[in-house]
């Protein structure tokens, strides 16, 4: 069993049904079921009680200030194999001590990436399909050219990394796409590789790369790898 461990504000979490989707296709990718929890809902306790062989941290719009202790624990000392999305890759950062930031302003008479769809008006932002670097070989990337093409839809962004945080991907308008913890089977990922589609197959391959790792990863911890 997987899990999807959702970082919206509660609010969101309970009137959206966006995560129904992505859990199809963590589903589909890990070839397991995935249950999904909101962030308030998960403890370290409960982990050792239902045993996740891998952890998935959503994007979203909680803060890292609305987030509790309890959430930053699962990150540091869960020794199973984690990947965070958009925000859920923000957070993880920020718990090994990364500085996190909103992304510049507009130029003046810059367009708006989000256009209509905004509700950061004079915000940068990347939103949409964007070309990635990857900078560093790594098993995440297995099959992957040098630059992929994946979707983004954030506001913040990571800064500064801690050290013990590596980077693997840049874009020209975000510095840290993707990290790697070098103690841990811990993954970041600044776009959204659980969204992706035939014309922008990336995403699907990454995560298809993370579940194989993980599988392994999860085998030498002694966690359940089946359903």
């Amino acid at each position: 069993m997987i899990l999807y461990l959702i970082t919206n504000t509660p609010k969101l979490y309970r009137n959206s049904y966006k995560w129904v989707e992505t859990r199809q296709n963590l589903e589909e990718l890990s070839g397991d079921a995935c249950i999904v929890l909101h962030y308030s809902q998960v403890t370290l306790s409960l982990l050792e009680r239902i045993r996740p062989w891998a952890i998935c941290h959503s994007g979203g719009s909680a803060m890292y200030s609305d987030m509790p202790e309890s959430y930053w624990e699962i990150i540091r000392q869960w020794p199973g194999p984690q990947i965070g999305f958009c925000a859920g890759h923000q957070f993880i950062a920020y718990a090994f001590g990364s500085k996190l930031k909103r992304m510049r302003k507009l130029r003046p008479q810059e367009p708006d990436p989000a256009g209509c769809q905004s509700t950061r008006a004079r915000q940068f932002k990347e939103w949409g399909v964007y070309p990635v670097q990857i900078l560093q070989p790594d098993p995440l990337f297995q099959g992957c050219k040098p630059v992929i093409y994946v979707q983004e839809f954030h506001f913040w962004e990571v800064t500064q990394l801690s050290p013990e945080l590596q980077l693997l991907a840049s874009s020209a308008t975000c510095k840290v796409q993707a990290f790697k913890h070098q103690h841990k089977f811990i993954y970041g990922t600044q776009f959204h590789p659980e969204i992706f589609s035939q014309r922008y197959p990336d995403g699907k391959k990454i995560v298809s790369n993370f579940f194989h790792l993980a599988r392994a990863e999860a085998a030498r911890l002694q966690l359940p790898v089946d359903c």
